[in-house]
């Protein structure tokens, strides 16, 4: 890590002053973060924007997915790792100028990175405010869990990604199933998806004691386009469909602001239409 800020120290000696130097060694110091999730690009050069996160300085800036970026301040890329290199030297609170394709048409975004906001904020910002992924086929387990999360709109519904071995995920079970118990006739879905099989799923729902449809997530295939990095992560889905908040992992009080949030969307009115 040294090094590689003394390299960035040394670099910046030869163009700029001592002020700007120290300002910029400031930011490099900082993990920064544009919101890009990337992939190898066409051939010919490029790397590819291959997901944009909602609420970041990328989509703030006017890329989108499917970009191709084919240089950042002046320098051809032909791997992500050269995007990351030039995120980090710009640093948090620099400016980046990325130069891409749309489709047959090439134009430059002026983008200003921040301070990366780690991996659970991340989550939140990409999918708090957008219409909750609808699920991949699905093996039920308990009750009945619809083949279309749409086919719950007019419903607040929380969505819990859990495991039989996670020690959170079987803690934070019993507060479902209190909850369920509470707004379950008023409005509320709880819906538990595991990517285990149906069989220990079953095992696992009959000793906790879910009183809640349960169901089996093949693949993880659901818990990908749900970006699910780590258990238990639990989304919280207004009557429109939108994900209105996003929980990651369980710790004190979360119970109780669960049950908050959950009784202001259902006094929320219904959509028309």
């Amino acid at each position: 890590m040294f090094r590689g800020l003394v390299g960035i120290g040394l670099a910046l000696a030869m163009t700029v002053g001592p002020a700007e130097q120290a300002s910029a060694e400031h930011r490099a110091s900082r993990r920064a973060w544009i919101g890009i999730e990337l992939a190898p690009g066409p051939a010919g050069g490029g790397v590819l924007a291959k997901h944009i996160v909602t609420s970041s300085p990328a989509r703030s800036g006017g890329l989108a997915d499917g970009d191709v970026i084919l240089a950042a301040d002046g320098v051809s890329l032909e791997k992500p790792e050269q995007l990351i290199a030039r995120v980090a030297i710009a640093g948090p609170g620099g400016t980046m100028k990325l130069k891409i394709r749309r489709g047959s048409a090439e134009r430059e975004h002026m983008i200003v990175p921040v301070e990366h906001p780690g991996a659970d904020e991340v989550l939140r910002l990409d999918k708090v405010g957008t219409f909750a992924p609808t699920w991949k086929t699905l093996d039920n387990v308990a009750g009945s869990v619809p083949d279309n999360i749409g086919k719950l709109r007019g419903r607040v519904v929380v969505v819990d990604f859990w495991a039989s071995w996670c020690g959170p995920c079987r803690a934070i079970s019993k507060d479902l199933s209190k909850l369920h118990a509470a707004y379950g006739d008023k409005g509320l879905s709880i819906v538990g998806l595991t990517g285990e099989a149906k069989s220990v799923a079953e095992k696992a729902a009959t000793e906790l004691g879910m009183r809640y449809p349960v169901a089996s997530d093949p693949d993880d295939k659901t818990a990908a386009l749900y970006g699910i990095r780590s258990l238990p992560t639990m989304f919280v889905v207004d009557k429109k469909g939108i994900i209105r908040e996003v929980f990651v992992g369980y710790g004190p009080g979360q119970s109780a602001t669960l049950e908050k949030i959950v009784a202001g969307l259902l006094a929320e009115p219904s959509p028309s239409g």
